[in-house]
């Protein structure tokens, strides 16, 4: 994390001082993917979460049913 800290910041410095040229450059291109794959892997930590809670919703209903089956 403390890596990527920095790295962002670097990241969006290198697409300010890229603005002006009419085709991106290569650190203006790798800026991109890094947040393109940034919002991906976040996207998808998001859904495993997600998939995750509700797993352990289920799991945890059906325990206790067997546990108590009158408590709904």
């Amino acid at each position: 994390m403390r890596r990527l800290i920095p790295a962002l910041f670097l990241t969006g410095t290198a697409a300010l001082f890229l603005a002006a040229c009419a085709e991106p450059g290569p650190a203006e291109r790798a800026g991109r993917s890094v947040d393109r794959a940034a919002e991906r892997t976040g996207s998808a930590l998001g859904n495993a979460a997600r998939d995750t809670g509700n797993a352990l919703d289920r799991a945890g209903n059906w325990v206790g049913e067997r546990v108590d089956p009158n408590r709904r």
